[in-house]
């Protein structure tokens, strides 16, 4: 028969990837049920989570209906581009229905590029949704081509403006993401004002 659900999710972060391991192994053991809630809220409570020292975790859902991959890598753009060329085979082998993107904000067009010129990565019709595509609410004002006071987060001394230099940088790169990817005739676009700002592009 088809095979079920599969997810795979790449992280950089080690004490990212150790905290979802452990979540991801809790539901393996006990399932979707209270059992499984109450070990994560276990974790949740821990000052500190055992950190994972594989790189790759693989937990099958307690009916082996949907199998979840996590992967530690160090750059995740050269990990989906040796997938999409195959010299990086996957369990599921065939193209992803959704790809979540909430990566290095400064390439966050190499990875549509991707997305949507490999079929064998993501499938035609298939969903790319990018987060953070409002960032704080200060992508508004990049566009604006300027930040008010909110950049700094109400106060424009010196060392908030110093403290606030990354926010207002990630803001400019999504304005120049939005305004590139919004022409883009490869892709739909309908952005949600949501959390962070959400994007969903339907590839062509």
């Amino acid at each position: 028969g088809k095979a079920g659900p599969y997810v795979l999710s790449l992280e950089r972060d080690q004490r990212a990837f150790s905290l979802a391991t452990a979540h991801l192994g809790a539901i393996a053991q006990r399932g979707f049920g209270e059992r499984a809630a109450r070990e994560m809220l276990r974790l949740r409570n821990m000052e500190s989570i055992p950190e994972a020292t594989e790189s790759i975790f693989s937990a099958c859902t307690d009916d082996g209906l949907a199998r979840i991959e996590l992967m530690r890598v160090n750059d995740a753009l050269a990990t989906v581009e040796s997938i999409a060329d195959g010299t990086f085979p996957i369990t599921h082998g065939a193209a992803f229905d959704l790809v979540f993107l909430d990566a290095d904000k400064g390439r966050i067009m190499d990875y549509v590029d991707v997305c949507v010129e490999n079929d064998s990565l993501l499938c035609p019709g298939g969903l790319i949704v990018v987060d953070n595509v409002l960032w704080k609410g200060l992508v508004v004002e990049a566009s604006q081509n300027g930040f008010g006071s909110s950049a700094y987060g109400g106060h424009t001394t010196e060392k908030n403006i110093r403290k606030n230099r990354r926010s207002r940088k990630l803001a400019t790169q999504m304005h120049a993401f939005n305004a590139e990817i919004v022409v883009d005739d490869r892709v739909e676009v309908t952005m949600l004002s949501m959390r962070d700002g959400l994007s969903l592009l339907k590839k062509k």
